[in-house]
Order: C-alpha cells, then sequence, then structure tokens
C-alpha cells in the first residue's frame, strides 16, 4: 500500500514539476498594464441628454457606432485564442469599424487572449465612444478607426484597399526614455546602435519579430502583421534612429512608430536569462522556479513520511 502511494505521489510531483516553467512564466508575464492610449475625434454629442429610446447615448448614430465598435472588439477577442494577429472590418455602410490587434510574437496564446481581452475592456472604460484609437499594453496593442462606406451595398469584407490597412508611414507615435545615465557609460551608443541594427535584420528573419540580447543590451522589436518584411526592416531602422535621437543617453528606451515598435534595456551586471522579458524589468524564471519546486517536492516528501508512519502503527495494532 506504502509502496503505491509513494510511486503516485512520485508521478504526481514529476508532472507538477514539468508544468511549472509554463505556469511561473505566464503568471509573471505584465501582459495587461497600460503603456499608453490615445482616442481621437471624440464625440461631443455623447455629453448631450440622452432620449428615452437609447437610455445610454444621445442619438441613434452614437447608439448604431456604439454597436459596430462592440460587434468589433468582440470579434478581435475571439480571433485572438487562435491568432497573434488580426485585422477586420465589421459594420456596415454608415457605421463601420477597422483596425486590428496584435501580441507579442513570443507570448503564449493564452496570455494574447487574455491581454486582448483587457484590451476590449480598456478600449471602452477609456476612449468611449471616439472615432478611432489606439491602445498599447505590454503584451498586445489595439489599433481601430471609424470609416464610411461611400459606395452603396459595398461589400465591407473586402477592405483590403482602406487606408488604414496600407503599408504605414514610419511617423514617431511614442516614446519612453527612461535612466538618462549613459552618458557616463564608455561605448554606449555605439553597443545600442550595434544591438539596433541587428534588430533591423532580425525582424525581417524573423518574419516581424525580434528579441535577443546583445552585450549588456537586451533587445525587442515587433512589426505590424500587416507589414511586409523588406518594409518592417525600414521600421525598425526609423526606430533606431528616434532612438538614437529621442533618448539619446537613456539606458532604457522604447520606441512606437507608425508599423512596430523596438525596446532596449541596459543590464548593466547580468545578461537576461532565457525567460519572458518585460520592457523594463526582468521574470528571474529561474529562481521561482526552483523554490516553488522545493516546496512542493517538501509537501510530497513530508505526506509521504506521515502515511509510513500510519502504516507502521496500523501494523503494531495487527500485531
Amino acid at each position: 500500500m506504502v509502496v503505491h502511494l509513494i510511486s503516485l505521489l512520485t508521478q504526481t510531483l514529476a508532472l507538477i514539476i514539468l508544468s511549472l516553467p509554463s505556469i511561473i512564466n505566464t503568471s509573471l508575464l505584465d501582459y495587461d498594464t497600460l503603456v499608453f492610449k490615445t482616442c481621437d475625434s471624440l464625440d461631443a454629442n455623447i455629453f448631450q441628454k440622452t432620449t428615452p429610446k437609447y437610455p445610454n447615448y444621445s442619438n441613434k448614430n452614437l447608439f448604431l457606432r456604439a454597436q459596430a465598435l462592440s460587434s468589433f472588439l468582440r470579434k478581435l477577442e475571439s480571433e485572438s485564442s487562435r491568432s497573434k494577429f488580426f485585422k477586420t472590418l465589421v459594420g456596415n455602410e454608415e457605421h463601420a469599424v477597422s483596425g486590428w490587434f496584435q501580441c507579442r510574437e513570443d507570448y503564449p496564446s493564452g496570455i494574447c487572449h487574455k491581454c486582448v481581452g483587457a484590451l476590449r475592456e480598456i478600449s471602452s472604460r477609456l476612449c468611449g465612444n471616439a472615432t478611432s484609437a489606439r491602445i498599447h499594453l505590454r503584451g498586445c496593442h489595439l489599433i481601430y478607426k471609424f470609416e464610411r462606406i461611400d459606395t452603396p451595398g459595398a461589400q465591407i469584407n473586402k477592405h483590403h484597399n482602406y487606408k488604414l490597412f496600407e503599408t504605414p508611414e514610419h511617423g514617431l507615435i511614442h516614446k519612453i526614455c527612461e535612466g538618462a545615465t549613459a552618458e557616463t557609460l564608455a561605448g554606449f551608443e555605439e553597443m545600442r546602435a550595434e544591438a539596433l541594427t541587428a534588430a533591423e535584420t532580425g525582424v525581417v528573419d524573423g518574419h516581424g519579430f525580434y528579441e535577443d540580447s546583445y552585450k549588456l543590451l537586451h533587445v525587442l522589436a515587433q512589426c505590424d502583421g500587416h507589414v511586409e518584411a523588406c518594409d518592417c526592416g525600414e521600421c525598425i531602422s526609423s526606430a533606431a534612429a528616434a532612438a538614437a535621437e529621442e533618448c539619446r543617453w537613456s539606458i532604457a528606451g522604447q520606441i512606437y512608430l507608425e508599423g512596430c515598435h523596438v525596446s532596449y534595456t541596459y543590464h548593466p551586471h547580468e545578461l537576461p536569462d532565457d525567460s519572458y522579458h518585460e520592457e523594463g524589468s526582468k521574470v528571474n524564471t529561474g529562481k521561482s522556479l526552483a523554490i516553488v519546486v522545493g516546496g512542493v517536492a517538501a509537501l510530497v516528501f513530508v505526506a509521504i513520511f506521515f502515511m509510513f508512519l500510519k502504516s507502521l502503527r496500523k501494523k503494531g495494532d495487527d500485531c
């Protein structure tokens, strides 16, 4: 009996240990922290007195527009369980919403789905009835815009010619420059330039995503899913130039352009480990894994010990 229980507990412990890396990684990912948002052309009518027919909206147009946006966001959330990038157009000739979501390519599908769900909630809460919005979280981002289809009876699923989906100009949207102390670091600018040059090549080879460490820098770069490979490399090159100009002496920086974004973080004493990385932070998975595995093993062995004592006591009673 005791031998059987020990075998069962040992197998259970092995399964727990094998599953712990993914559990720890995903639980520590800071995927839903807001990085920045832009909500444009808020409709002044939203502040007008509501009507009995549409109690939560000031007029029928706002109601229909809210319906289209809600359908659009639900569609994105649904698709996020199957894809890291998805673009669509939802609505009719008068009230159509086009846009996309994108998750970090190295994040698991389950985290992508949770992140897009967070985007949906944050978009509704922070941008309301904006006619266009861009929301970036640590693990994913959302871009949408209301479209007016002028051609009667237009097929809204044929949206490849819409301006929102054309190859974007690589204009600066947002920047975050942290820790302006790199001026005292010999060779920092050259090291950053070399690291970001590697990212420029890496996104082309990596189908729009790159993450790696170069000397004492950790670099992450990603292009929007509809950006072609060559354009992606050019976009990251523009982001590298923007980083050099906008965050010249910053030991950590994030540059967001139309079509791509890039981030770098300086680690003076050690290179990041092989876990998932966050902009501006590091997930120490190895240490967490050791602590959890040790705790689980201790609990299992304590259980085995008490079962063994119970077995001895039972044998003594039988005698």
